[in-house]
């Protein structure tokens, strides 16, 4: 399963500048793929809380009636989270550090989203 998803994700954050990681998860908090540029931070981490946060705000658009979430980020002073739905099951987390380029992330996610959710969706990433 790791094979397609492991290089749609290297070509998801190839060229963003300031990457820290990236991470596919499922909503269950299990990561399925991880990649680690700084090894002083543990991508895989964020894997339950980005799933947890996920759902949480999730529900909050439900109450709003604001449609799926496309995607989540938070900015901190040490790093930018990017969290993108790829389906109802899984998502695909990128962490940049606050000079990263949050324009290239944003639009290489946009790109690689639909190709990444059929993959895990279909159950032969």
């Amino acid at each position: 399963m790791a094979g397609n998803v492991k290089d749609l994700l290297r070509s998801l954050v190839g060229g963003i500048e300031g990457l820290v990681g990236a991470v596919v998860v499922g909503m269950d908090g299990a990561t399925i793929e991880a990649l680690k540029v700084d090894p002083n931070f543990s991508v895989e981490e964020i894997s339950e809380e980005g799933a947890v946060a996920s759902k949480v705000l999730d529900y909050m658009c439900q109450k709003l009636d604001g449609g799926p979430i496309d995607h989540i980020m938070l900015v901190a002073e040490r790093y930018i989270v990017l969290l993108a739905m790829a389906g109802q099951d899984y998502y695909v987390g990128i962490v940049i550090n606050p000079r990263g380029n949050v324009g290239k992330a944003r639009l290489q996610l946009r790109r690689f989203m639909p190709e990444i959710a059929s993959v895990l969706n279909a159950g032969v990433a």
